[in-house]
Order: structure tokens, then C-alpha cells, then sequence
């Protein structure tokens, strides 16, 4: 497990201490005429929102206001990017904007390599635009190894152990980049879930099935799979949540086909179980309603009251 170094130590414990809801509503426009509160509009937000067409800017502007992308990639650094984009069905994958524009962010910040932790279908980067005018930084990018270490997972109350990607542990600075969508089975994807991403398939399917054996009840126990997902979180914190909920699936998820919905919105957080509870909302959901989130709230790995979280939320 990566140890916290200094200069990550001293970025989280600035961010404690505080728990001043930032919002635009008349609430908020009421509390800043009170001189004592004025400090919160500099403080570094657990949820940034950004809502507009552009996905790529507003991919950079929801980074921003976290501090950029300097405060999370020095020099010289390894990337690892874990991106949920297995899928080629229309909602179903992050959009290529969204990773491209963490990717540019991560190179101007002056990264050594990025490397995919887990490789996006083929054809992914055809549906952007902006293919062709970052196809350098794209052919840098380096694919996944392959190659999987088991690993003890401390504090886990289901899964004690799991084969991860060692790309993971690898990398010097790890970036989850989510697809908030629909799941039948536990009813949201995110950054929880997304975490599956580093496992094999043989690691993965102990989380669908427990003790079960047939493929037919492959979300019979969602208990199960909530606690698998949660004990998973334990084995690395990411150093910065990106989540793609622009155009995404509100039905037949994880793969689809299905019903789309639109948000145009692009969240970022330091915190994946905080950044999973807002977005369960834009599903229709709560997050205490979400037996993962809410395990992993169990765990210590985030805030789900959004009474406690500051929140920025910006339309552009």
C-alpha cells in the first residue's frame, strides 16, 4: 500500500475542520453578508459541480477549483489513470473529452508517464473531436501491464484478499476518472465501483457470486458485492476523483444499451465516497440508499451528510 508522503499529508490535513455547505442559492447569498463566514469562499470544496457543453473545459475548470492540476502531479511523476471505458455503447463509457482533458492537464503539469490502469475499448478516442489535435499525448499513453499481485486487504470484512493490477501500485499519483450511470445490481456506478476495474475477471466474479456458483444469479447478493466493493476502496485512495456524468445511462447499466439522461456535468472531489453520494442524487437515489456508499462510509473513507461537505457548484 502506498505510504502518504509529506507533501500529500499536508494537502489532506488542510482540508479538514470545516463543514460550511458552498452553494449558490439564497442560503448561501444570505450567509456571505456575515463578515465570520467570509473565509469560505477560499476554502478547497469536497464536491466541485461544473455544468455546461463543453466537457473538456469543464473538465479543467471542475480541476481548478481543487487547486489545478499541479496540486496532484509534480514533475517527473507517474500517472496511473483508471477510467471507465470498457463499454462502446453510448453512456455507458466516460467521454473521451472528459479523460483527454485529464490527460492534457496531467502532461502540462509535467508527468513522466501516464498509463491507463485499465484499457478503454477500441474506437474509444474516434468519438471526440479532439482526437486528432492531441494524438501525441494519446499515442504516449502507455496500456495496461496485465499483471496482477495479490493483495492483504487490511480492515476488510468480506474480501481479505484480492489480485489488483500492479500497474496500481506502480504509479506515483493515482487518478480515478468514473462514469456515473445506472447498475443493476447495486444500482449506481461511480468511484466506489470503479475500483473493479483493477481486478482480473477471476477477482471479480467472488464479488458477483460469493458462495453462489451459478452465473444466472450473478446479482442475487447485493450485500455482498456492496462489501466487496467497500473492502476494495480500502487498498488505495485516490489522489483526485473525476466523475462523467454529461450524458449517461439511467437504465440497463452497467454495459447497456438504455435509457439516456443528461446532466452535462463533470464532478470532481478528493474524496470518492462524497463524490459517489452527489452523484447518486443526479440517479434519482440517496446515498444512504446505496448499501456501498454507505459501507464505505462505514469504513472512515468519506462523508455521505451533505449537511458536512462544502459543495461548488458551477454552470458555464
Amino acid at each position: 500500500m502506498k505510504e502518504i508522503n509529506r507533501r500529500s499529508f499536508l494537502k489532506r490535513t488542510a482540508l479538514l475542520g470545516t463543514g460550511i455547505l458552498l452553494c449558490e442559492g439564497a442560503f448561501w447569498n444570505l450567509l456571505k453578508g456575515i463578515p465570520q463566514l467570509a473565509f469560505a469562499e477560499t476554502m478547497t470544496p469536497d464536491i466541485v459541480s461544473v455544468k455546461g457543453k463543453n466537457y473538456f473545459d469543464n473538465t479543467i475548470k471542475a480541476v481548478e477549483q481543487l487547486g489545478g492540476m499541479k496540486n496532484f502531479v509534480s514533475r517527473g511523476e507517474r500517472v496511473g489513470l483508471l477510467v471507465n471505458s470498457p463499454f462502446k455503447n453510448f453512456g455507458a463509457s466516460v467521454n473521451p473529452d472528459v479523460t483527454l482533458a485529464v490527460i492534457h492537464m496531467c502532461y502540462d503539469a509535467g508527468a513522466k508517464e501516464i498509463r491507463y490502469l485499465k484499457d478503454p475499448y477500441r474506437g474509444y478516442w474516434k468519438r471526440t473531436a479532439l482526437a486528432e489535435k492531441y494524438a501525441d499525448e494519446i499515442r504516449s499513453l502507455k496500456f495496461e501491464s496485465g499483471d496482477h499481485v495479490e493483495m492483504d486487504i487490511k480492515g476488510g470484512l468480506v474480501l481479505k484478499e484480492a489480485k489488483i493490477n500492479k500497474d496500481l501500485m506502480d504509479c506515483d499519483v493515482f487518478i480515478n476518472v468514473s462514469k456515473t450511470k445506472h447498475h443493476q445490481g447495486v444500482h449506481m456506478t461511480g468511484t466506489l465501483k470503479n475500483m473493479m476495474g483493477l481486478c482480473p475477471f477471476s477477482t471479480n466474479i467472488r464479488f458477483h457470486l460469493g458462495s453462489l456458483k451459478k452465473l444466472s444469479l450473478f446479482y442475487s447478493n447485493v450485500e455482498h458485492l456492496s462489501q466487496c466493493i467497500a473492502d476494495l476502496n480500502l487498498i488505495r485512495k485516490p489522489d483526485l476523483c473525476i466523475s462523467d456524468a454529461t450524458v449517461f445511462l439511467s437504465e440497463k447499466g452497467p454495459s447497456g444499451p438504455g435509457k439516456l439522461t443528461s446532466a452535462e456535468t463533470v464532478l470532481s472531489s478528493l474524496n470518492r465516497v462524497s463524490l459517489d453520494a452527489y452523484s447518486s442524487r443526479l440517479l434519482g437515489h440517496q446515498p444512504e440508499n446505496i448499501v456501498m456508499i454507505k459501507k464505505a462510509f462505514q469504513h472512515g473513507l468519506g462523508e455521505i451528510d451533505f449537511q458536512k461537505m462544502k459543495i461548488k457548484e458551477i454552470t458555464v
